[in-house]
């Protein structure tokens, strides 16, 4: 019996299996919705769970929002964003469960499968980009212009990030530049 035979059918190979193609914008668009929903879900179970509000102040007239409640909010979401992403990625499944739905899986360029750090390292990237707005929300109220502005900057980068998949030949978007990774399509057969 040789060595393939005896692999469990849930782990990918570790090289780039023939029919393999590099994902889409659209793909990958579907599959990061889907991954909001999941997260989603998942971050207002946490609000549930840990008692802070998931948005201070929604609908609260009788009492201001509790200022103390907005970095739990965040740190929590924010770990459980990084958390999800590095530890599907870097598991067998080779992608989180919205990129395995529409068939994607997270390699090395070779189709080599990424490590937890470098996992992490390329969901970070992208999160970088947002972390100024987190920092800067208190200007929100008495900034509002500036805070704007910041905020049109940054969503503008983070649309160029991701439209850069649409346009490059290996369907690379900014952070997957910057970490070596690349995201496949696999045959609908093999998953």
């Amino acid at each position: 019996m040789s060595a393939d035979a005896t692999a469990p059918a849930a782990i990918l190979p570790d090289s780039i299996a023939p029919g393999w193609t590099y994902g889409g914008f659209w793909r990958r668009a579907l599959a990061a919705i889907i991954d909001g929903l999941i997260l989603f879900v998942a971050s207002l179970t946490a609000s549930v769970v840990f008692g802070y509000p998931l948005a201070p102040g929604v609908g609260d007239t009788a009492s201001p929002p509790d200022i103390g409640t907005l970095p739990t909010a965040a740190i929590v979401n924010l770990a459980l964003y990084l958390s999800y992403h590095t530890l599907f990625v870097a598991s067998g499944m080779r992608a989180t469960p919205g990129k395995r739905f529409m068939n994607l899986v997270v390699a090395l360029p070779d189709g080599g499968r990424i490590s937890p750090g470098l996992a992490f390292a390329r969901i970070g990237v992208q999160e970088l980009i947002s972390v100024p707005l987190v920092l800067l929300q208190p200007l929100a109220k008495t900034a509002p212009l500036l805070y704007g502005g910041v905020a049109l900057a940054l969503c503008a980068a983070l649309l160029v990030n991701y439209l850069m998949v649409a346009f490059t030949e290996q369907k690379t978007a900014g952070h997957d530049r910057i970490c070596g990774t690349r995201v496949f399509k696999t045959p609908d057969s093999d998953v």
